[in-house]
């Protein structure tokens, strides 16, 4: 915990990311238990795959290539929707070999890149046995391995639930993505080793099931007042736990784990929820100890959380310099409407790509302004830096509005733009006049204003556009009911007619709570009769 506030004051309450402790990642404790039983190489010829160059050296696999190139691959959607700028790789052939008896594949990589913003490559698998890999889906089958640049390290994937009866292919590849602010950049990526292994110590990637070396706890801690548990393999059942005081190493709780059966697999529970008093603890049952965890009180246990869940959200800002991760972004992301350029940078990235959705950076809006009214009075830091996190979201919400119920609603992006309009790689967002949508934002911006504190200017800004654009909504509703953009891309697409209700009631009934004009009520009442329809009631 001291360590933790150490890294916020470091990162100026998060003006910078927190750093990084990797040692105590999954993936570092995971090599350093590891018990390999037999390791063979993966040995023969490999072939390139995509652009860039394969350099053929003493080494097993080197590519390079440039951050970006001029063109997209001639079979890619040539307007850059959710493009890169190409696919760099190599790929090994096998005559569907059975890789049954090994649980895991290790990689010994080095890179070298120049500018490039998080390098990573992708390991890919085609099983063609029992089960297929991938699916018809694409689903299984591909990992992705973050790197750490100018440094060799060893990176293990567990493979252990992966069909491999009659694999035929593994690939390793990257895209070419952009760079830092469009400097000059360069992969160079060197794969020293490839093995397969039997690893004793391997763990457990699909279903519930619990390592028998493993203990299952709350890493957060454990409110006093709450139910306080601990889970094991069923082997464990019977056998006798100890609470112990971190502080003193004195044993202050004893029991024994207890058989619980459920639908998905029979555990050993150890169970000590009467425990009530505050501090740092540890269980141990034999050999098996948890890490250090905290009983507190709940808002005291949540507080790192909330930070780190902070610094994921400030780390996807979009169009603004994030440091040690990129610059100025996406400048050159647009929609044209009304003869006009709208530049459609702000909010946050999405969690798996540089995309940027109108609706979920609103939603994220709402709730980091909602989470800020919770601790406002136990936490005037987090309070404040929640506020300004919220304001970036708003700023975004009002950016995109264009009037008459349009707004720029959604872009495809998955590389680094250059920043300026006119070039090859500018990508455009769209344009909608959803009432859904509408209806959704206005709500949003309701909530955000009984959120905020009577003082707070914000809520001028927000209550001079929350009746137009409700009005907006309901125009353009009313001209055809329930109609979705024909647009897949666009997360609201498939609303069901009840969500769709539901959304305007909620909507409405915060603007009664605001302005205390009947209109609303009446609306809301005559709504919640069409959602009441929307029951099932005669049996299925």
């Amino acid at each position: 915990m001291k360590k933790f506030y150490q890294d916020l004051l470091a990162s100026h309450n998060l003006h910078k990311p927190l750093a990084v402790n990797k040692e105590e990642s999954f993936e570092s404790e995971s090599l350093k238990k590891e018990k390999i039983l037999q390791q063979v190489p993966i040995l023969g010829e490999w072939e390139q795959l995509g652009r860039g160059n394969f350099v053929k050296d003493s080494s097993l696999i080197h590519l390079k290539s440039p951050a970006r190139f001029e063109t997209y691959p001639a079979d890619w959607p040539q307007d850059g929707d959710y493009t890169s700028f190409g696919m760099i790789g190599a790929k090994r052939t096998f005559v569907n070999e059975n890789w049954e008896t090994f649980n895991q594949l290790k990689l010994v990589v080095t890179s070298h890149c120049k500018n490039i913003i998080n390098p990573a490559i992708t390991v890919s698998f085609t099983n063609d046995g029992k089960i297929k890999v991938p699916d018809k889906y694409d689903r299984e089958g591909h990992h992705v391995i973050n790197l750490e640049n100018k440094q060799t390290r060893e990176y293990r994937l567990d493979i252990s639930n992966l069909s491999r009866d009659a694999i035929s292919k593994l690939e390793i590849t990257f895209n070419a993505n952009g760079s830092y602010m469009d400097l000059p950049a360069d992969w160079d990526i060197v794969v020293e080793k490839i093995f397969l292994e039997t690893n004793q110590e391997n763990s457990n990637v699909k279903g519930w099931q619990i390592l028998k070396n493993n203990l299952s706890y709350s890493h957060i801690g454990y409110p006093k007042e709450s139910t306080k548990t601990v889970i094991a393999h069923s082997e464990l059942i019977g056998e006798k736990f100890l609470l112990i005081d971190e502080k003193n190493s004195e044993v202050i709780y004893k029991g024994h784990f207890q058989k619980f059966d459920k639908t998905v697999g029979t555990y050993a529970v150890a169970d000590f929820s009467d425990y009530k008093i505050k501090g740092q603890y540890f269980l141990q049952v034999g050999d098996l100890k948890t890490k250090i965890f905290k009983i507190d009180d709940y808002e005291n246990l949540l507080k790192t959380s909330l930070w780190k869940s902070l610094n994921f959200v400030f780390c996807e800002r979009c169009g603004c310099p994030v440091s040690g991760i990129h610059g100025t972004c996406h400048q050159d992301v647009f929609a044209e409407f009304n003869d006009r350029k709208i530049i459609f940078n702000g909010g946050w990235h999405d969690a798996g790509d540089l995309s940027q959705q109108l609706v979920q950076s609103a939603e994220v809006t709402l709730g980091i302004f909602e989470l800020a009214a919770k601790v406002k009075k136990s936490d005037p830091v987090l309070h404040a830096r929640l506020l300004e996190e919220g304001e970036w979201g708003l700023d975004f919400i009002f950016k995109t509005r264009l009037g008459n119920g349009y707004r720029v609603t959604s872009a495809g992006v998955s590389r680094w733009t250059d920043n300026q309009i006119g070039s090859m790689d500018d990508a455009r967002a769209r344009v909608h006049n959803s009432p859904y949508d509408n209806f959704l934002i206005t709500g949003i911006l309701a909530k955000i204003y009984l959120a905020l504190s009577a003082e707070v200017d914000l809520r001028e800004k927000i209550s001079s556009i929350l009746e137009i654009d409700y009005e907006d909504a309901l125009t353009e509703f009313e001209k055809a009911p329930f109609k979705h953009e024909p647009i897949s891309w666009e997360h609201t697409y498939s609303t069901s007619k009840s969500t769709y209700l539901a959304t305007m009631i909620w909507t409405a009934a915060l603007l009664y709570q605001i302005t205390d004009k009947v209109d609303y009520q009446l609306f809301v009442e005559q709504k919640l009769e069409d959602l009441l329809d929307c029951q099932e009631n005669e049996g299925i």
